[in-house]
């Protein structure tokens, strides 16, 4: 990622979030919130998750999506245990910085994008690509960016 936004914020634990950090970048856009559960659940035991909550209209859509997140963040803070709660990074981006840095512009609610923020050591270029082979990664329409190719 290069130039990641320094400016962001944990909506759940208050804290300031590095993007650089290991784990995995999940942008969504408000339409495609469910698909934080499947990525919850995909995840590898000690993965760093970041849900970054994007939108076309920041400042109505935008507004409501940070809404109903923070009321459910609230609720569940009465139910679940507080070191659980951290495992999930949840932030909002209204200006599509996030995904601007990874190369996936413009964003609109139906975004739906990750990536592997890092990978160290021997072997990392392997551990990177050889994780998207086999998750279904297919090439992209250059004329349709976000779409697999041949999608419309």
């Amino acid at each position: 990622m290069d130039g990641p936004p320094r400016e962001l914020r944990d909506e759940i634990t208050g804290r300031r979030v590095d993007l650089v950090d290991d784990g995995v970048v999940v942008v969504l856009g408000v339409g495609r919130l469910s698909a934080a559960e499947e990525a919850m659940r995909s995840a590898r035991p000690g993965d760093k998750l970041t849900f970054v909550v994007v939108t076309g209209d920041p400042a109505e859509t935008g507004r409501l999506a940070r809404l109903r997140i923070i009321d459910l963040i609230a609720c569940l803070r009465r139910v679940v245990a507080p070191e659980e709660l951290q495992r999930p990074r949840i932030v909002f981006d209204d200006t599509g910085t996030v995904p601007a840095a990874i190369g996936w512009d413009p964003v609109d609610d139906s975004t739906e994008v990750a990536i592997r923020a890092r990978a160290d050591g021997r072997g990392a270029g392997h551990a990177v690509a050889d994780r998207g082979a086999h998750e279904g990664g297919r090439p992209r329409d250059g004329a349709n960016p976000g779409r697999p190719t041949g999608e419309r």
